[in-house]
């Protein structure tokens, strides 16, 4: 782990963001996929985000993403990780329009997505 990096995170703890929360986004790659995905884009569908975070992990792994791979992220997406997202006020998830609008995202969590992924 890259010492800099690390001593951002520890700044970030100290500022305004919740801890907890933070490292939670942090640790998951997921998240982070979603996350740096709202940083182009305010408002996405879970199958954009589906198709992104696919394309991602096969990139990150080397492999070769199925539409098995894809659906079993885009179950964790909608289940676990927006919902995270969304209690953490990074974003607003609406399960019934299957939409995500980026919220009030830290300008630290924003740097930290620049430098980690």
């Amino acid at each position: 782990m890259n010492e800099a990096w690390l001593r951002d995170v520890l700044e970030a703890m100290e500022s305004d963001a919740v801890p907890d929360d933070l490292l939670g986004v942090l640790s998951d790659r997921y998240a982070r996929y979603v996350l740096s995905h709202l940083s182009d884009e305010s408002t996405v569908t879970l199958d954009a985000l589906a198709d992104t975070a696919t394309g991602l992990k096969a990139t990150e792994t080397g492999s070769i993403a199925t539409p098995g791979d894809r659906d079993e992220i885009r179950v964790r997406l909608y289940h676990l990780v927006l919902p995270k997202l969304d209690a953490a006020g990074y974003l607003e998830f609406d399960s019934e329009t299957q939409t995500v609008e980026r919220d009030e995202i830290p300008d630290v969590l924003r740097e930290l997505l620049r430098k980690g992924t």
